[in-house]
């Protein structure tokens, strides 16, 4: 309730009353919680059959004022039904309206509707490592708006040594903190991802935990469950894990990147299961209704190497339909290994769509939740905002064919950058019909909540990220650097206000990548004959000064350390191969020096340019190299 208080006194600037009981000349008012609505309407949630997390919005004007019933027979439907009424209120000058002409009984359409944060450790604020426990209050909060009720926080104990230091027990009390105010504060289910397997030997001479690298073979190794030493690590580091991570609803163990053992039993991954069950019976505040989490990824032991660059036996695309039979021969034996060695409660992680027949075939699909990874966004990958929103449609639409599923849960590498597909993920898993809806209109319901006083322009913003109308794309860019550097999108939305460090943060990400889909479409204009050699050098110069731009501001350029830095140089599109060949042709032209010599100058006078300001590892290793190699190899 002093959600909603606060909200509506920042859109009116009036003092809002918050009391406990019914007053008789209450005027206008919001009644909210089954006790109160029972008061004003007996019998309002009577034989409503939606589910504990359902709720009824019920206007109503008498001679005493108007009023808005917000209730569910459950709090924690309430607790939806005011999420979900936030999301309604809409300021028009000075006045609030909410869009709410006749009773609405709301119910989600699957039980749990989860968001996984994946943690490479980039800058503040685009990947969680980096947040303060503020910075993941206020994000809690963004998602309770968005109605998730389940969030897979990785800590990344893996990289945390024993015994703790005093840094890395710290880190681990915020931890909990954050876990006690996702479940306490928004009723967002919390489950605790680590390895079944990995430890950490070493702090990697980095004293603080939240930038610390990861996965480095001399700081971290996967142990053994066969070697009684090895396996007597493991259970010491659950052991005290769990004794200061004691609150969380479940607990996720992998079944493979990070950790597995090439050709370990599957027994022994229950084996791992089994004493995590131990220890958390031991040190749970909730002792035996902690979740144990199998996700099911390639399999326990069916990894070639360990403490080495990881490859698999098996893999495949989530979407697949007819993956190798023995991918589900080994996941029907895995999961009977649980059925009849792990005592409930346990629950189940479905990373590939075939694990859904898997799970119903063995009885479970129940207690299971599909993760479609990369639906939302691929991990590690450049961050780039993911404006179409097929992918989440598609994963969405696999679940039409197992209505019985517990749930879905989407996967965010730069949480800002991936706002649309994660809003049609979470609004989409709550509310069928909002599945059909067109992307722009998705959009424009997001921009809403974002910025509603320029709402069509920050559509524009996004719907360019993906055009190739050069003009478009530079008036929409010069329209928002415009309120950038001006007096801003005025009032925030609900979501908006939510944003961190401050309500610009979804402009700023907009403009850096409009930015370089503006200087690339003006590198792919080039032709030949009437674009010199100093006007392609120009051009390569302004797009990958975006590019680098956009690095150094969500810290990208760190992922060089771990040998996967990447950057979208080139697109796939035809376009962009035929402007290699025409810059090759333009460089060759009047020269009698040899092409790769002609091509080696060229990009050698523009890293000059750039080394001195963005270091040479960024601009050569991420961007010279590559394109100047494509250059040279260019038909």
């Amino acid at each position: 309730m002093r959600d909603l208080a606060d909200y509506l006194r920042e859109l009116t600037g009036a003092e809002v009353r918050i009391t406990h009981e019914v007053a008789k000349d209450r005027g206008t008012s919001i009644v909210v919680g089954a006790e109160l609505a029972a008061q004003i309407h007996p019998g309002l949630l009577e034989n409503r059959k939606f589910g504990k997390e359902g709720f009824v919005l019920q206007p109503s004007a008498t001679s005493a004022g108007a009023q808005l019933i917000v209730a569910g027979p459950e709090p924690s439907g309430t607790n939806f039904g005011l999420a979900t009424l936030m999301g309604m209120i809409r300021r028009d000058g000075g006045s609030v309206s909410i869009e709410c002409p006749s009773e609405m009984e709301s119910a989600p359409k699957l039980s749990l509707r989860g968001i996984h944060l994946n943690g490479w450790p980039l800058r503040h604020p685009y990947a969680f490592r980096a947040w303060s426990e503020r910075d993941w209050q206020r994000y809690i909060d963004m998602i309770w708006l968005e109605r998730a009720n389940l969030l897979l926080l990785w800590p990344a104990v893996e990289i945390l040594p024993l015994p703790l230091s005093a840094e890395d027990r710290s880190y681990l009390e915020e931890v909990r903190r954050v876990v006690d105010y996702a479940q306490q504060k928004r009723g967002i289910e919390v489950w605790i991802m680590h390895s079944a397997n990995r430890i950490a030997l070493t702090d990697c001479g980095e004293r603080d935990p939240k930038p610390r690298p990861y996965w480095v073979n001399q700081c971290q190794q996967d142990m053994n469950p066969a070697v009684t030493e090895q396996f007597a690590r493991i259970e010491k580091s659950f052991d005290t894990f769990y004794a200061i991570l004691n609150n969380a609803a479940g607990y996720v163990m992998i079944d493979s990147d990070p950790g597995g053992w090439p050709q370990s039993p599957i027994n022994d991954q229950l084996k791992i299961f089994q004493a995590a069950r131990k220890m958390l019976d031991t040190h749970h505040v909730k002792g035996r209704e902690a979740l144990l989490v199998d996700w099911m990824w390639v399999g326990w032991g069916r990894h070639k190497f360990s403490n080495a660059e990881e490859t698999v036996v098996s893999h495949y695309d989530w979407t697949e339909k007819n993956p190798d039979a023995s991918d589900l021969a080994f996941m029907s034996e895995s999961i009977r290994n649980f059925q009849q060695g792990l005592g409930e409660p346990w629950r189940l992680l479905a990373g590939f769509s075939p694990y859904l027949q898997t799970c119903r075939q063995e009885g479970v699909l129940a207690k299971t939740v599909f993760l479609p990874y990369g639906a939302i966004e691929y991990e590690p990958s450049f961050p780039s905002t993911n404006v179409s929103l097929g992918p989440v449609r598609g994963a969405l639409k696999v679940l039409d064919d197992y209505p019985e599923v517990q749930g879905v849960m989407g996967n965010n590498q730069t949480v800002f950058a991936q706002l649309p597909r994660t809003h049609f993920l979470l609004t989409g898993a709550w509310d069928g019909d909002f599945r059909k809806l067109e992307d722009r209109a998705v959009l424009a319901d997001l921009a809403e909540r974002l910025h509603p006083e320029h709402r069509d322009l920050v559509v524009e913003c996004f719907v360019q990220l993906e055009s190739s109308d050069l003009e478009s794309i530079e008036a929409t860019l010069a329209r928002l650097q415009s309120l950038l550097d001006g007096s801003g999108l005025g009032r925030p939305g609900v979501l908006g206000r939510k944003l961190f460090p401050d309500d610009r943060a979804i402009a700023r990400c907009l403009a850096y990548q409009l930015k370089i889909r503006a200087t690339r479409e003006r590198l792919l204009h080039i032709r030949t004959g009437k674009t010199s050699s100093a006007e392609c050098a120009e051009l390569v110069v302004n797009y990958l000064e975006a590019l680098l731009d956009w690095n150094r501001e969500t810290g990208w350029e760190k992922m060089m350390n771990i040998g996967i830095w990447r950057a979208p140089l080139y697109a796939t599109d035809r376009r962009f191969t035929e402007m290699i060949s025409i810059l090759k042709r333009v460089l060759g032209e009047g020269s009698s020096l040899t092409p790769h010599r002609v091509v080696a100058a060229f990009f050698d006078e523009i890293a000059k340019k750039l080394i001195a300001q963005y270091g040479e590892e960024a601009v050569m290793v991420g961007c010279i190299e590559p394109l100047k190699l494509a250059v040279v190899q260019a038909a």
